[in-house]
């Protein structure tokens, strides 16, 4: 026993030397104890980039799926998980006694009131489908701008290392375009995660595998349109097409005794507030005058609550659509500014080309504007997707991605 003893207390010590930390121990639950850290110098570490060698080349072509915007807005709407798990929730008894007590009026509007929010669901799907879209087709627009960039950065530095080679001083610092290309070269590393990365979420919205190796290559090629939207012409189409104010519209009509209790359980859905001062039972729509006569009078409240909240909600999407439409213009007007300076950069080149045909040295000035040239048009292709982002966010406003 005195061995044994020993031999813990030995055990004990070791542990106590070794680490400090278990001479105090922590139960569960007990407070956290102060923690005691050394002062020392301010030493900091550099890191260690010996392995990371030189950067990656393009990953071997994975193969593409080529869809338009028609076909990605209708599998968006199709296949919105919340406005399916909306109308898989609506279960109307078909048996023969559904039409006693109401039930038939109040199925109606149970499966009324999922319609228009089913509708309301699969308009922002198609929204934020139709959005990744347009940057899926961006990215892959300015991928082959980048890439004639490095083209051109390419030529300047094999012209200024020949210049060097023969003893004359380039018009360029090999150094700087070396820098220039290894920033390129970043950038496209860069594109190829962002491209990756929106399309595992528009596939996800398209209910198409994500791990499909296959990237999405939209089909459609962008067409500025002449013609500005009407803003008063947008409201009146949007107010009267939003499922959300056809929702209120809807119950608001159908409020009666038989369904009271369902409208005001769609009700407080819209303004969950409403739950903490609702009655919390309803009471028996049959048997006495007088609680026939309690009915109809909580309807009335709640069919004005409903008709106050689609006034509501109704300055609200025309104050919405507004804006979109307002979006829309701006992004219009830019593209035609990118346009212009995207034309002024093609002159500046055409001239140079001409130049250099006629026999003057010019070969490092025509590949720098060509290098802006592919600026402005990388400029131009962001203003162009900015553009049609503001299209589908004005359409998303009127409600009518899933309707056109």
């Amino acid at each position: 026993m005195r061995a044994l003893a020993g031999t813990l207390l030995l055990g004990c010590g070791l542990l106590a030397t070794g680490c400090r930390w278990l001479a105090t121990p922590v139960w569960p639950g007990s407070p956290p104890q102060p923690t005691d850290l050394p002062l020392v110098e301010r030493v900091v570490p550099p890191p260690d980039v010996s392995a990371a060698g030189d950067p990656s080349a393009p990953p071997p072509a994975q193969g593409y799926y080529q869809l338009t915007a028609d076909e990605c807005r209708d599998l968006a709407c199709k296949n919105s998980s919340a406005a399916n798990l909306i109308e898989a929730s609506v279960v109307v008894d078909p048996g023969c006694f559904a039409h006693l007590s109401g039930r038939d009026a109040v199925d109606l509007l149970r499966v009324t009131a999922a319609g228009h929010l089913s509708r309301e669901a699969r308009n922002r799907s198609a929204a934020a489908a139709l959005t990744l879209y347009y940057r899926i087709l961006e990215l892959e627009l300015k991928s082959d701008v980048l890439a004639n960039s490095v083209q051109e950065v390419d030529a300047l530095l094999k012209l200024a290392e020949t210049l060097e080679q023969k003893g004359f001083k380039p018009a360029d610092d090999t150094h700087a375009l070396k820098k220039q290309r290894m920033e390129l070269t970043g950038d496209a590393a860069k594109l190829r995660s962002a491209i990756t990365r929106l399309n595992a979420e528009l596939k996800s919205l398209l209910a198409i595998d994500p791990g499909t190796p296959g990237l999405i290559l939209p089909a459609d090629q962008v067409k500025v349109v002449p013609d500005p939207l009407d803003p008063q012409l947008a409201v009146q189409v949007g107010l009267a097409t939003r499922p959300d104010l056809n929702l209120l519209r809807s119950v608001a009509n159908a409020v009666d005794v038989r369904t009271l209790a369902a409208a005001k359980r769609v009700l407080s859905g819209l303004v969950p507030v409403l739950a903490a001062v609702s009655r919390p039972t309803d009471p028996p729509s049959l048997l006495t005058p007088f609680v026939d006569g309690m009915a109809k009078a909580e309807g009335s409240a709640v069919r004005k609550q409903l008709t106050g909240l689609l006034h509501d909600r109704e300055r609200e999407a025309a104050k919405d659509i507004r804006a979109a439409v307002d979006e829309w213009t701006t992004a219009r007007d830019l593209v035609a500014v990118a346009r212009q300076k995207f034309e002024l950069d093609t002159q500046r080149v055409d001239e140079l080309t001409k130049r250099a045909a006629t026999g003057q040295t010019v070969e490092p000035d025509l590949s720098k504007a060509k290098l802006d040239l592919l600026k402005t048009e990388a400029d131009l292709i962001s203003a162009v997707t900015a553009w049609k982002v503001a299209d589908v966010k004005a359409r998303e406003a009127m409600g009518l991605l899933c309707c056109e």
